[in-house]
């Protein structure tokens, strides 16, 4: 029986290994895009400048869906109120479902600008049915716009946002254009410079994935749409957290280019505490694994080259693959527990994973550095120790996608936590899931550190590299997470 459960737990082993070995060879060669790329500086398309006359620049939908947003939505309306295009043809539709005061800030500020000759609108519902998605499907019933322009409430698009990036739609096939999104607040603490790396690293990717016309899952904010797009897939979907991804999935299955302009950035605000990033994570999570899966059968019906589908798969189950990796963690015990690592499958396997985790680690940490734009002295051991740092931080992300994703399997498709943003929000109440999430933290950390123990013991040094590094990882945000309930003690 125990020779049965050693061999399952290392088939199980170097089938993730294999898996993660293909995903980290894909995305080397989409990095070496983007590097020459970024050598050209701009993409052909990126290239495309803003030379069409006044009157033949079609009419655009700015949408601005809100919900329980006071910090940040006077802002937001401002930057929407000040971009610059064509008088008479722009259009700013506030699409708020707050149940708080954000109500009557955005119906003051929208007020004042429309004084000043703003076409902008306060576009109210009675309930909210669909939440951001069925938000989205009211907003652009009440539109009049020829493209879509979306922000969140956390965003402050630049003034030449709209002279940047609707020249790019001459191409009829061009569907959806995304754009580069920059982070205020990325230097706050370790927590948000790696979430601004992780982003920018995902950022800079999507430059090659754009220039190789792979497809990508891209970000529902600081992007434009073309309404016959939106028409022509019907909208918006509901039924699962990410709405942006599912819908951009569907415009690429339908044949419908997309762009991405890395160039063009506008800011945005990163979750400050842990308890709000491991939210956002899960929910994130639990929506790309859904999203994945959901159109897995187009995706494999679709006719296209096998470098092309092998980027699909990549792209659509890294979220997989990335909840996978704790299913490693949790089989880290019981291989060290039942075998010697004699057998050469084992060893090598582990040896292979650890060298891909080095490889990855090196071309994540640049590609990151590069997409989020950091800058600053460079020193060996500092860089050195916040790259380990940095891939540590993915370890308790697995657990956040592989309890998304359990969450997915067993049907929980439409549980929406809002990110919360600015002071007040992070002392508002936490779901749940929060306490769920922290109790993961809490066991997979003392689980880790058992299996480290064992090792030792046992002299089975192969997986503790693993298991220490997911000590470190769960450790910081468990460290992150007595600081949070220090702080909200004292204030």
């Amino acid at each position: 029986m125990l020779a049965l459960l050693s061999w399952f737990c290392q088939a199980i082993f170097l089938v993730v290994v294999v898996y993660f070995a293909l995903y980290v060879l894909l995305e080397l060669r989409v990095f070496l895009i983007s590097r020459k790329v970024e050598q050209r500086k701009l993409t052909e398309l990126a290239h495309s400048s803003p030379g069409a006359q006044t009157d033949s620049w079609p009419s655009v939908s700015v949408l601005l869906p809100i919900y329980n947003e006071s910090e940040v939505v006077e802002r937001l309306i401002d930057a929407a109120c000040n971009l610059s295009y064509p008088a008479g043809l722009l259009e700013i539709l506030v699409l708020d479902d707050s149940t708080d005061s954000t109500t009557e800030l955005a119906r003051l500020r929208a007020e004042q600008h429309k004084a000043r000759g703003v076409n902008v609108r306060l576009v109210k519902r009675r309930n909210r049915k669909g939440y951001k998605a069925g938000n989205l499907v009211n907003g652009i019933q009440q539109s009049c716009g020829e493209f879509f322009a979306i922000f969140d409430a956390d965003f402050v698009p630049p003034a030449d946002f709209l002279l940047k990036t609707i020249p790019c739609f001459e191409d009829p096939k061009l569907g959806f254009l995304q754009t580069g999104i920059g982070y205020e607040n990325r230097d706050v603490s370790f927590l948000t410079r790696f979430q601004a790396m992780e982003m920018g690293h995902q950022q800079y990717v999507t430059v090659g994935l754009s220039e190789d016309g792979d497809m990508a899952s891209l970000s529902g904010s600081s992007c434009v749409w073309r309404k016959q797009c939106v028409d022509a897939l019907g909208g918006w979907n509901a039924s699962t957290v990410t709405e942006d991804v599912d819908l951009g999935y569907r415009a690429q299955f339908g044949e419908w280019k997309y762009a991405y302009l890395r160039d063009v950035v506008s800011m945005s605000v990163l979750p400050e505490t842990v308890s709000s990033y491991r939210i956002q994570r899960e929910r994130w999570g639990r929506g790309l694994i859904h999203s994945g899966f959901k159109h897995a059968k187009q995706m494999l019906s679709q006719r296209m080259p096998l470098i092309k589908r092998m980027h699909a798969i990549s792209t659509m189950f890294s979220s997989v693959l990335l909840a996978s990796i704790y299913v490693l963690i949790l089989l880290s015990l019981p291989l060290t527990y039942l075998m010697h690592f004699d057998g050469a499958g084992i060893r090598w396997g582990a040896l292979i994973f650890f060298g891909l985790v080095v490889l990855w680690g090196l071309e994540n940490a640049f590609g990151a550095r590069r997409g989020a734009r950091l800058e600053g002295s460079f020193n060996v051991l500092k860089s050195l120790w916040d790259t380990y740092r940095y891939i540590a931080m993915f370890l308790p992300m697995a657990w956040y996608y592989f309890a998304g994703g359990v969450r997915a399997l067993f049907g929980v498709y439409g549980d929406f936590h809002r990110t919360p943003k600015g002071k007040e929000g992070y002392r508002a109440s936490s779901p749940r899931i929060n306490s769920v999430l922290l109790a993961g933290e809490i066991f997979t950390f003392f689980y880790s550190a058992t299996a480290v123990l064992v090792a030792l013991q046992r002299g089975n040094y192969v997986l503790i590299p693993l298991n220490v590094t997911v000590c470190v990882g769960f450790g910081m945000v468990l460290y992150w997470s007595w600081q949070e309930k220090s702080t909200h003690r004292r204030g």
